[in-house]
């Protein structure tokens, strides 16, 4: 990557994520403010409290304000009656620490996630709005109004993505550009974790080096698809005895009752000794070096940073066709996609890995890895979220530029 020269104006970006809670979008998030600051542009980011665990990357400032997302599934009156309450106060305190912080740019993560967004508008501070949310057609209308009147640039994460939530609105279509996510190929490298250190993390679970792994990540989200996951766990193990599964993410407060769901369905499966839920996990590439196959079951996603994660570990995948995973994965080179809700066709799927001879499988995990290394290094994308945020403040200053003459 080459730096920004010295003469080149510091960028500053306010970051917004509506969920404290760690997860994908908070990784790809500071992983790239990294990689940023090679051209001059500080990060700090702002999150949305929902619960205590409160997300502190390492080497950034980061702000957190409760009562910021007006959409929730559980209590959603007095949800919404706390938003409305505390509205003026979080409005007022954001416009401050963009003031306070000279914020060039507000970042916003999700269009659901929009009271940042009016904060900067209050301060004419141009916004770069990512659209990645799953949201009813009705409310998906009503707020994307307000993305086309007050977003400067509209970030979606594939042609396909773009296709179907701006294409059909010239003026929003006009506005949005593609950006992938980026993977630190430092981090996820599979070379980092030799023979020894993958036997150690299997048996950790209590799995022999010889038994065949098989894994999904994904915090207990309906929208993983983690019901299709464990219905083809239970035909694949009926075809191959010794496989043992392992889920990764964690049980999310706001949704009990789906956690439960999904342990009576492992029972009903005949899986509880099979089947390991892991909970939340911080090291994924470890996790992933350890597993035989990773399974994307996912029925909506917009574009997954953990399939990129596993293509870089040269694990073999199986993945839904949701979102942009098309576009990450080609099918029969890198990986197989299979279509959501056919647990079916993900059992068959990784089945014929497991069957597959072993330099076929090298073949298609090796041309994965040399696809992210080409097309999905967070240099890359970092270096196009820079070009960005540069035209968006070019922009700001050619206005500011107009109003003083």
């Amino acid at each position: 990557m080459t730096p920004v020269p010295d003469d080149k104006p510091r960028v500053k970006v306010l970051y917004c994520i509506l969920d404290s809670r760690f997860g994908g979008p908070h990784r790809l998030a500071q992983t790239t403010a990294r990689q940023l600051r090679d051209y001059s542009v500080e990060t700090c980011f702002l999150l949305g409290q929902k619960s205590r665990d409160l997300w502190q990357p390492e080497g950034f400032e980061v702000f957190a304000r409760r009562h910021i997302q007006c959409f929730t599934r559980r209590h959603p009156l007095w949800n919404f009656l706390a938003f409305c309450f505390f509205l003026p106060a979080n409005l007022l305190r954001i416009r401050r620490i963009i003031r306070s912080h000279d914020i060039d740019i507000v970042h916003v993560d999700g269009i659901t996630n929009f009271v940042p967004a009016v904060a900067a508008a209050l301060t004419r501070t141009p916004i770069v709005w990512h659209y990645n949310d799953h949201l009813p057609s009705l409310l998906r209308r009503l707020l994307l109004r307000q993305v086309k009147a007050l977003a400067s640039t509209v970030i979606v994460q594939g042609e396909r993505l773009r296709e179907a939530r701006t294409g059909f609105d010239p003026k929003l279509a006009g506005k949005t550009v593609v950006l992938y996510p980026g993977i630190d190929l430092r981090e996820f490298d599979p070379d980092r974790y030799d023979p020894q250190a993958r036997a150690r993390l299997r048996a950790h679970w209590g799995v022999p080096g010889d038994v065949p792994l098989i894994g999904m990540i994904g915090n207990m989200n309906r929208f993983k698809g983690h019901a299709y996951f464990i219905r083809a766990a239970q035909r694949i193990k009926e075809q191959v005895k010794t496989a043992r599964f392992v889920v990764v993410g964690r049980k999310l407060d706001t949704d009990s009752d789906y956690w439960e769901q999904m342990q009576q369905l492992t029972a009903q499966c005949g899986l509880k000794e099979d089947l390991i839920f892991a909970g939340f996990q911080e090291d994924i590439a470890g996790l992933l070096s350890a597993w035989d196959v990773f399974v994307l079951s996912s029925v909506l996603e917009s574009c997954p940073n953990v399939v990129l994660e596993a293509m870089a570990m040269r694990v073999p995948i199986v993945a839904t066709d949701v979102g942009a995973v098309s576009e990450l994965v080609l099918d029969g080179r890198t990986g197989f996609v299979v279509p959501p809700r056919d647990a079916e066709a993900l059992a068959q799927a990784v089945l014929a890995y497991l069957a597959m001879p072993k330099e076929q499988v090298r073949n298609m995990t090796d041309t994965a890895r040399k696809r992210i290394e080409d097309m999905f290094g967070v240099d890359i994308m970092a270096r196009q979220q820079y070009q960005v945020y540069e035209r968006v403040a070019q922009r700001r200053m050619a206005r500011a530029g107009a109003r003083k003459g």
